[in-house]
């Protein structure tokens, strides 16, 4: 847009009112105009001028502050925890317990003198007695049944050398058990049947007791089957005596 001297807008207002095309408040109106434009292009073009900021937008407002722990919660937060390095142990502990539990090992059977020589020839009676001495077709020897039925091992010794077939007496033992005829073999050699010596014979009634029955040593026996003492024959007396 180009602008118009003033002095040639003075010179058309007043050809104007010569020819009565226009009035003097005419002119004022038409001055104000031209000199406002004037200033807001001068306004706009002047180098350097501002012009007015946005106002910036209102912050928002801050969070509420978080609720307090309950008890419980605070107590947990203060208690101790346990160490970072520490876990590591605490997690190999069922590892070591398998391991140390396999390192206890039962004591080993004995396997040789009396007792493992009593072992070897009860064999021949686990058929009926059980291995373990637990029981079958002939008696128990555990929770303390053998120690009630012959609570004196010379009462044992002759009933294994007898048998039910050479017991005397319809009754064995300290209950007065029905002794069954034919249950029970002969087991001392010299007699009907038997295949066992005195001394083989003793050996195994003490591992019965001992061993499978849980019954304390018994001096007299344990001579007996380390040969300081003569075995017993079936009547219960010293062999040679």
């Amino acid at each position: 847009m180009t602008e118009v001297p003033e002095h040639l807008l003075a010179r058309s207002r007043a050809r104007r009112e010569a020819a009565g095309l226009a009035t003097p408040a005419d002119a004022a109106t038409t001055a104000a105009p031209s000199t406002g434009g004037a200033v807001e292009k001068a306004a706009e073009t002047q180098p350097g001028t501002a012009r007015p900021t946005p106002a910036a937008p209102a912050a928002p407002a801050p969070p509420p502050p978080p609720k307090p722990d309950p008890p419980y919660v605070a107590a947990y937060k203060r208690r101790k925890k346990i160490p970072f390095w520490v876990m590591p142990a605490l997690l190999a502990l069922p590892l070591w317990g398998f391991i140390y539990a396999n390192t206890l090992e039962e004591p080993p059977k004995a396997t040789s003198g009396p007792l493992a020589q009593g072992a070897a020839i009860y064999q021949q009676c686990a058929a009926c007695h059980g291995a373990d001495g637990s029981g079958g077709s002939g008696p128990s020897y555990k929770n303390g049944a053998l120690a009630q039925t012959f609570p004196n091992y010379v009462d044992q010794i002759r009933w294994v050398s007898l048998g039910s077939a050479l017991w005397p007496g319809d009754t064995y033992g300290a209950q007065n058990k029905p002794k069954g005829t034919g249950v029970m073999p002969t087991w001392l050699q010299g007699l009907p049947g038997g295949t066992l010596t005195p001394l083989q014979i003793a050996e195994v009634v003490r591992y019965e007791r001992e061993v499978l029955a849980g019954i304390p040593a018994e001096p007299d026996l344990v001579a007996i089957t380390e040969g300081t003492k003569p075995p017993l024959d079936q009547d219960g007396k010293p062999v040679g005596g």
